[in-house]
């Protein structure tokens, strides 16, 4: 598995729920959660293929955005670490 990173415009707990919710309805092979204490509100999703025009479609069609970041591969070992 790897893990996709995006900054978003996610600011409220429910928004992300929602948004997240969402995402596993259409990506239901996954893992995914929220920093929302980072300034970029950063979306982590674990995952085995590459998805990244379905999160950006479901955050477009609910009027958010999203961006996908460059994965360091430090974020990586470190949760892989935790699993």
């Amino acid at each position: 598995m790897h893990i996709e990173a995006y900054k978003t415009d996610i600011r409220t707990r429910e928004d992300a729920k929602f948004i997240v919710a969402l995402l596993q309805f259409v990506i239901s092979d996954c893992i995914i959660n929220f920093d929302l204490e980072d300034q970029h509100h950063i979306l982590k999703i674990e995952t085995r293929r590459n998805i990244k025009e379905l999160v950006y479609d479901v955050f477009n069609k609910q009027g958010f955005y999203c961006q996908k970041l460059n994965t360091p591969k430090t974020w990586m070992k470190k949760e892989s670490k935790k699993n």
